[in-house]
């Protein structure tokens, strides 16, 4: 699995105006690939209307239908160049990636951010960007067909949307359809069989879950509100590469004119590392948790109630679990007494949860059907660096 950077010439979709198309976008992190498709660059006016056809919405330029949303269709939004699977982004629609990605089963994904015209983003040092009613984020899954090979083509399964409506976002799922042409509102969720090729030339199966509308929120919602997740400073203050040439990521957003003042210095800002990158472990396995576990272990999440706390930032170490002893007993302790044991993995609830597919124990809940075995083997490294501590001791 490859390394997180943005290896390919980033799309330079200007929001809302300017030029769009150009190469491909690829990004990788933790066994995660995304790819932003290719499109067709535009630099006239007269180049928003095909000559071929005049249909005004098959160039760069978007022309969503109009109608209450959620729309019918993905295709409806005209946020992607023909062919739309090719995830080529139209005007405005920008693509970005995060330091450190949620694992969904080794599911690629395609991020990009939708903003209204004339919207801008208030940046803020850390959560809680101010983002404009009417934006949205979109969030692609796929397979790729060989594991070994991203370039042998990919099965698109899902697209979710985050839009604000009303002052509150709310989520949408399109499934794609076997002809891999259009993608359409599916409220209930759904099983999906994938098959492809795995790292060492097997063929394989997997069941991969696409959430129903409610589950959205096991992983969104917090105090009872829908929050976003990766549009963060920590998650998007990274390294990318535009035209050959490493950026930061939020400098290139503020490029396309993205927000709606000055950003501060990069180097004062708060970020996230790749966890399978070369970052000292404890900032990887850190990384690693805030992406995975925070959304619900921490206040006002999900598990807030646990104790268990994995934002980036918690400093307190019971909270982070070391010596701590779980709020709850039953068959997701495995017969252990803390959720971290330092130096010992193996007595340690969190490897134990971590490494399990049964629903009664499995972590995190939703929505894996896949052990990530590179993640238990990062925590389990971390674990295993701490100094040790005799828990039972402690007062």
């Amino acid at each position: 699995m490859r390394g997180h950077v943005l290896t390919a010439i980033l799309v330079a979709a200007a929001a809302g105006c300017g030029e769009a198309g150009g190469k491909a976008t690829e990004a990788t992190s933790g066994g995660e690939t995304t790819t932003t498709g290719t499109g067709t660059a535009g630099t006239e006016a007269s180049d928003t209307t095909a000559p071929t056809t005049g249909d005004p919405c098959a160039g760069p330029t978007r022309c969503p239908i109009e109608g209450e949303w959620p729309l019918p269709k993905l295709s409806d939004y005209d946020f992607f160049l023909d062919p739309m699977v090719d995830l080529g982004p139209k005007d405005g629609v920008v693509p970005y990636t995060v330091a450190a990605p949620l694992w969904s089963d080794a599911a690629g994904k395609g991020r990009f951010i939708v903003l209204p015209e004339g919207g801008k983003i208030e940046f803020t040092d850390g959560e809680g960007w101010g983002f404009p009613e009417g934006a949205v984020i979109i969030k692609n899954f796929w397979f790729d067909h060989d594991r070994r090979d991203p370039a042998a083509g990919r099965r698109m399964i899902e697209t979710r949307l985050l839009y604000l409506e009303g002052g509150a976002w709310k989520s949408v799922t399109y499934l794609w359809d076997d002809a891999q042409t259009e993608a359409t509102l599916h409220k209930i969720g759904k099983r999906v069989d994938v098959s492809f090729i795995d790292e060492a030339g097997d063929a394989q199966v997997e069941e991969y879950i696409v959430p129903n509308l409610d589950q959205c929120g096991s992983c969104h919602e917090r105090d009872d509100a829908t929050e976003l997740l990766g549009t963060i400073t920590h998650q998007l203050n990274t390294e990318i590469v535009v035209d050959g040439q490493p950026v930061n990521q939020l400098e290139w957003l503020a490029s396309q004119d993205m927000f709606s003042g000055t950003l501060p210095e990069m180097q004062t800002l708060p970020q996230l590392v790749d966890p399978f990158g070369d970052a000292p472990l404890a900032d990887r396995a850190r990384s690693y948790l805030h992406a995975n576990c925070s959304h619900c272990h921490r206040l006002g999440g999900g598990a807030g109630k646990s104790g268990l706390v994995f934002l980036a930032w918690e400093e307190i170490e019971a909270k982070l679990g070391v010596c701590k002893v779980p709020a709850a007993a039953g068959p997701g302790t495995g017969g252990h007494h803390y959720d971290i044991v330092p130096g010992q993995p193996d007595d340690s609830i969190v490897i134990f949860r971590m490494n399990s597919l049964d629903p009664e124990i499995k972590m995190p809940e939703l929505p894996n059907r896949v052990i990530d075995q590179k993640g238990v083997q990062l925590i389990r490294d971390w674990i295993a660096a701490m100094p040790a501590k005799d828990c039972e001791m402690l007062p």
